[in-house]
């Protein structure tokens, strides 16, 4: 599309589809108008859906990663009173009562579910990963709440209308590309009651382009270190990353993968399609503005 094309409403499409106004050619009689050869013609439109989408890395490379190396990674930085303040600010925005049924989807090791069912929710964590759930149990002790249940969040295993709310924190979208992801989306609103709310918090492309690094890496105690290495395509909207984890012995270990980032807009079309009759857009769990600037969180009624 370099060299530009025609637009019925005359506009021309350049460069990565943004369009600019282009004069309107006198309708001549007998004659075409520029740039619209007899054998080409067709009615143009521009629609996120054509654009060819790079494919995010295949479950397999996600089983790899949220494994034992993920617990070594990341599980003592989680235990801050951070997770916890997201979590029932989360909760807040979902709407869901104080002692209602709330799904934590994927919830990992239970960062969220673990204070979420200490605040009096009845929680009921999901995840694929044996490993991560049996860490979750672990922090969460023999109390009656929270539940975890290993599922695929495209397909959970619950019935129709089992939860008040759901919560899909920390970047849980992006794994499985457009229309799996939209597809998960479904399922959770499948489980919701009518009037349930999902909150889904997450990076979005605006917010990644604003502070994207190529390089970058995190002290995690003990003297362990995680290096990261990044690319980003910002057509298809495919980030790429290598983590590598240096353990205090000079032990090295490394995961790469890829994840679809999407923009507020894209977002808000796979929620629609996923049948929510509403969504809206904040820049933080307290409920405030959506910017460039801020993470994306999305509150989509049921």
């Amino acid at each position: 599309m370099a060299g530009g094309r025609s637009h019925p409403v005359g506009v021309e499409v350049v460069g990565l589809g943004i369009m600019r106004p282009r004069p309107l050619a006198r309708s001549v009689p007998g004659r075409r108008p520029p740039g619209a050869p007899a054998a080409r013609r067709r009615h143009w439109r521009l629609d996120s859906r054509d654009v060819e989408h790079g494919a995010p890395s295949p479950p397999e490379t996600w089983d790899e990663f949220f494994s034992d190396f993920y617990l070594r990674a990341f599980r003592e930085a989680e235990r801050n009173a951070r997770a916890e303040e997201e979590a029932l600010a989360a909760a807040r925005l979902s709407g869901c009562p104080p002692d209602g049924d709330l799904l934590d989807v994927p919830c990992g090791f239970g960062r969220h579910s673990v204070p979420l069912a200490a605040s009096g929710l009845k929680v009921t964590g999901v995840d694929r990963a044996q490993v991560l759930l049996d860490e979750a149990k672990r922090r969460a002790g023999s109390g009656r709440w929270p539940k975890f249940v290993r599922a695929d969040y495209r397909d959970l295993p619950m019935p129709d209308e089992s939860f008040d709310a759901a919560l899909t924190l920390f970047s849980s979208l992006g794994y499985l590309g457009d229309e799996e992801d939209t597809r998960a989306l479904a399922e959770i609103g499948r489980v919701l009651r009518p009037g349930g709310r999902l909150v889904i918090e997450i990076m979005h492309r605006d917010l990644l382009v604003r502070r994207f690094t190529e390089h970058d890496w995190h002290l995690l105690g003990e003297g362990r270190l995680m290096l990261e290495g990044r690319t980003f395509d910002p057509v298809s909207g495919l980030a790429q990353t290598t983590q590598t984890l240096i353990e205090s012995s000079g032990e090295r270990e490394s995961r790469t993968f890829s994840i679809r980032v999407y923009t507020a807009t894209e977002l808000l079309g796979m929620l629609d399609r996923a049948g929510f009759a509403e969504s809206r857009c904040h820049g933080d769990l307290e409920g405030g503005p959506f910017a460039t600037d801020t993470r994306l969180v999305v509150v989509a009624t049921r």
